[in-house]
């Protein structure tokens, strides 16, 4: 199968403060970086102490796809993402906007759809299920020792086949994505464009849909 490899510009927004509402809804992070080659918490939906108080943080990760390439509809897509450290909070893909291309602060919530007008409230009103485009399924599992292989949905499959690039987002399902506020540590690891050659990268392996043509006979002077 053909594979796509994310581009070198993929990386995390991180955004952190006291209040849950405040951190989880803001439109610009504290932190980002594209330049890391893997980020034991690349995925976040987190809650601690320390001597300043209870922060919360959260972490998200964007990635870009050159799918330019593509001319024919694409059948099947997998996203594989090598896990690395930590797996303790479920997570989903869903579809970024454009403005990730270079990534910064003000990516944080570079997600299509997504509409903090509501508010979070950590027990699930701000929640943005139905408000962003899905690219996957949830995803309960990971591993940190392997590729995790994430079957893309018709969504994705449609904009891989219709744009020339792939935007996508991967952020924490249960307490992100749902605004539910966090009561421990959830998080993913992940590697990232910029590790050492390509064996950990994050690509996406599709196949291409092919029409069948029936073949006619035609016989000629034939006598029946």
């Amino acid at each position: 199968m053909p594979a796509l490899y994310a581009g070198t510009g993929d990386g995390y927004v991180y955004m952190s403060g006291a209040n849950w509402a405040l951190t989880r809804d803001a439109a610009t992070g504290t932190q980002s970086h594209s330049t890391g080659t893997r980020y034991a918490y690349a995925v976040a939906a987190d809650v601690f102490s320390g001597r300043g108080g209870t922060t919360y943080g959260i972490r998200r990760s964007f990635f870009t796809f050159n799918t330019a390439g593509i001319s024919a509809t694409v059948d099947s897509a997998t996203l594989k993402i090598r896990g690395y450290s930590q797996s303790s909070g479920d997570v989903i893909a869903v579809k970024a906007t454009s403005d990730i291309t270079v990534l910064g602060t003000s990516d944080f919530d570079a997600i299509a759809g997504w509409d903090t007008s509501t508010g979070a409230d950590g027990s699930g009103a701000g929640d943005q299920e139905s408000n962003v485009t899905k690219y996957t399924a949830e995803i309960p599992i990971w591993s940190t020792s392997g590729y995790n292989n994430i079957t893309l949905n018709a969504a994705a499959k449609a904009d891989m086949t219709n744009d020339a690039r792939l935007y996508v987002c991967i952020i924490n399902h249960d307490q992100d994505l749902k605004d539910i506020a966090p009561t421990g540590l959830n998080r993913t690891g992940m590697y990232y464009a910029n590790y050492t050659g390509t064996s950990y990268d994050p690509y996406i392996d599709y196949t291409l849909a092919t029409t069948a043509v029936a073949d006619n006979a035609v016989f000629f002077g034939a006598t029946f």
